[in-house]
């Protein structure tokens, strides 16, 4: 296509003060129409498997052009009302611009040396034609045309072009593939984490990745403790942790994310490990797991002093405690 035509200022306050087509919202309703089914030839069967937000996208554009044949709303604009990109929206653009249904100029910036928002015409409209006059846009359907035809009259001699590859979207599955073929075994996996971890975890996370985060989430939950020995002390901990998870897993009571709930479990075994050793080394907090053999042969010498003997220990202890002689107690 030819160079875009750029319009001042003054000649874009024209065209917003020009008279619109649609005296009413129903003119404007029909007029609308007329162009979504032009838009609709455009895409044919696939406009239907478009997404809701691209076809409203498409619609609003339809609308706001019904009244005086343009729009000039802006891609940001659309992307953020209809929740899509800002790049389908470009494309959207494009794609009718190379039909020939939409003829794009610009306004000169009023700030900067630059051009502003595009404005697009629709050329099913009826006043395409006197946009076409005032502004004397070239006819793109014949220049598109044209184009064509100098491309197929091209020598066969002619050696190809060399095209750079740099800046090709790859497809997202085509990406996903790769990915998936450049991915590490469970051998890969650095040294520094243990190969207990690493041979039980391996049937279900064969990549060196995952068994590396998962290790990585058993650091962040060891380091929230002030515990004895290093992590890998606690190997049998965090193997544990693994199988409730993969449990959980299996019983579909991890709702969100695995290695979240990886992480959550550990932190509770390590709440327990560290109880554990807060009560082994702390002087001053009575171990009962210790001493139950002795609390359990004083309950049982207990039991086999009889009622009275019992009543008369407390008696004697009683006195003992109020400093009283039984025989200094008048009758």
């Amino acid at each position: 296509m030819t160079v875009s035509k750029v319009i001042s200022i003054s000649e874009f306050k024209e065209m917003n003060n020009y008279i619109p087509l649609a005296k009413n919202h129903q003119e404007q309703q029909t007029l609308k129409l007329d162009l979504l089914k032009s838009v609709e030839a455009v895409y044919g069967e696939r406009y239907y498997r478009l997404k809701e937000g691209t076809r409203k996208a498409i619609d609003m554009m339809c609308w706001l052009a019904a009244e005086k044949g343009f729009f000039f709303a802006s891609d940001d604009y659309l992307a953020a009302r209809y929740g899509v990109s800002d790049k389908t929206i470009r494309n959207i653009s494009k794609k009718l611009r190379d039909h020939g249904l939409i003829q794009t100029i610009y306004r000169r910036s009023s700030t900067q040396n630059g051009l502003s928002a595009p404005i697009h015409l629709f050329t099913a409209h009826p006043y395409f034609d006197h946009w076409k006059e005032v502004f004397t846009l070239e006819d793109c359907q014949a220049d598109c045309q044209a184009k064509k035809a100098d491309i197929l009259c091209e020598s066969k001699v002619e050696p190809p072009k060399k095209v750079s590859t740099k800046y090709l979207s790859f497809n997202k599955n085509l990406l996903k593939i790769l990915r998936k073929e450049n991915r590490l075994g469970h051998t890969f996996t650095p040294k520094n984490i243990p190969r207990e971890f690493v041979n039980t975890v391996k049937p279900f996370f064969d990549d060196a990745t995952d068994i590396y985060t998962l290790w990585g989430k058993a650091l962040l939950a060891y380091k929230k403790f002030s515990l004895v020995y290093t992590l890998e002390h606690y190997v049998e901990v965090v193997i544990d942790g693994f199988k409730q998870s993969v449990f959980a897993y299996k019983q579909r009571r991890i709702r969100k994310d695995f290695n979240g709930y990886f992480y959550g479990t550990l932190f509770k075994l390590f709440t327990y490990k560290k109880r554990e050793e807060t009560f082994a080394n702390h002087p001053t907090i009575f171990n009962w797991l210790e001493d139950h053999e002795e609390t359990v042969s004083l309950n049982q010498e207990i039991k086999k002093k009889s009622w009275r003997q019992e009543i008369e220990d407390l008696m004697e202890k009683e006195n003992q405690r109020l400093g009283a002689n039984v025989e200094e107690i008048p009758y």
